[in-house]
């Protein structure tokens, strides 16, 4: 028996990834410390399970899919920077979704609930879409001026795509950084 990393998300399209390429190597270059994210993975998470038996997979993918199979495509606008825990405190510094926000909840929530049948619990904080750009690493401060140079794109429309379809991920750690294997693509209603 043996364990596989999981996690329910969407893609992210290619024009985007470039845009928010740009934005890190802005952001490197203006001080701030973070660990980067690939632009060639990025994806946005509806749901993180983390280690889960092999023989759990299958029940997984069929609750996505039941899950998801009704739901509409949706139409993303990335628009601003933003940063959790807050703009004066930026742990995580990420992209910001705009257009289709309030249907990317709904569409994680409906994964959310039916994967509670399985026994996976409830996110206990609200699901705030967004598409991470990088991390704090530890040991590392805070940045200052971060408030100051986010407020500068606030209103930056930074691209769009379609959310066609959820993909239940298998996630391997490498040397290199971590490998996204789809174990199944839900294709949403349309």
């Amino acid at each position: 028996m043996s364990n596989i990393r999981t996690f329910i998300a969407v893609e992210v399209s290619p024009e985007v990834r470039t845009v928010a390429r740009k934005q890190m190597h802005a952001l490197s270059a203006a001080g701030f410390d973070y660990r980067w994210s690939d632009p060639d993975t990025m994806h946005l998470t509806l749901k993180f399970l983390g280690n889960i038996r092999d023989q759990e997979v299958p029940d997984v993918c069929r609750i996505v899919e039941e899950s998801v199979r009704n739901s509409p495509p949706i139409s993303v606008l990335v628009k601003g920077l933003g940063a959790f825990p807050s703009l004066d405190r930026p742990r995580v510094i990420w992209l910001g979704i705009d257009q289709g926000y309030d249907e990317l909840r709904t569409l994680q929530q409906a994964v959310d609930e039916g994967l509670r049948a399985l026994g996976f619990p409830i996110e206990r904080q609200d699901f705030r879409p967004h598409l991470t750009l990088g991390r704090l690493a530890s040991g590392v401060r805070c940045a200052a001026n971060y408030r100051e140079y986010a407020e500068r794109y606030r209103d930056t429309i930074f691209g769009g795509f379609e959310i066609d379809a959820v993909i239940v991920f298998a996630s391997y750690l490498e040397r290199s950084g971590a490998v996204h294997t789809p174990m199944a693509t839900i294709e949403l209603a349309g």
